[in-house]
């Protein structure tokens, strides 16, 4: 290992882990999709036809009562109200007028912003 670099065994290592998961993920898919295909179908029974009507059920069947009301999968709720479109008012930014002079203190002890200056040196 003399002529090989540290850092391009690394990358190597890395790489080979890259390409392992890869591997595995494209083989779990494979394998899902063939047990998706090869899954039995579920039974199920032949629905009872009348030889006089093409319908599997007669129309005027006695069915049982529901066990539970169905219910609407919709909620019946009141419209909610857009929120009003108001400006912010100046009160509220900073509270009271302590508060108002704090931050223009603070402001002014900040200073502009001197990113974009260029660095002066001496």
């Amino acid at each position: 290992m003399r002529g090989v670099p540290t850092e391009l065994f690394i990358l190597l290592l890395f790489g080979i882990a890259l390409l392992f998961n890869w591997a595995m993920q494209r083989a779990a898919r494979r394998q899902r999709a063939r047990a998706v295909r090869h899954a039995p179908l579920p039974d199920q029974p032949a629905p009872q036809e009348s030889p006089e009507s093409p319908w599997p059920m007669r129309p005027d069947a006695d069915l049982p009562p529901p066990a539970m009301p169905v219910a609407s999968p919709y909620r019946a709720t009141a419209p909610i109200a857009a929120p009003s479109r108001r400006r912010f008012a100046r009160q509220t930014l900073f509270g009271d007028r302590r508060r108002l002079q704090d931050a223009f203190v603070a402001a002014t002890i900040l200073g502009r912003c001197r990113a974009d200056e260029p660095h002066e040196i001496g």
